[in-house]
């Protein structure tokens, strides 16, 4: 029986620690999902990193542009200075898919 309840209480345990989690995307292998998903306009740098990685390049000037690679070859651009300006998906031209922020 007390075999039974520790059974019954690690399952709950697990659930609830499974449906309580935000989701954690894989840096190596961003999407457009990842951000539409996960980046809030109050994010700071740090938080930006530790929920997408470093961006691959930023390619500001007056303000930094972080850019991301994704997994389809796009990319997301996250526009900051001091908090998030804008977020834009953008394809291999370098023309504007979608603004996600």
């Amino acid at each position: 029986m007390i075999n039974k309840l520790y059974l019954l209480i690690l399952v709950l345990s697990l659930t609830v620690s499974a449906c309580s989690k935000e989701q954690n995307p894989d840096k190596e292998n961003l999407t457009v999902s990842d951000f539409e998903n996960n980046l809030k306009s109050d994010m700071n740098y740090d938080a930006i990193v530790s929920s997408f990685g470093e961006p691959a390049k930023d390619i500001g000037s007056g303000i930094h542009i972080y850019v991301y690679q994704l997994e389809d070859l796009t990319e997301v651009w996250i526009g900051y200075t001091s908090q998030i300006l804008y977020a834009r998906h953008m394809d291999q031209n370098q023309t504007l898919l979608e603004t996600i922020i």
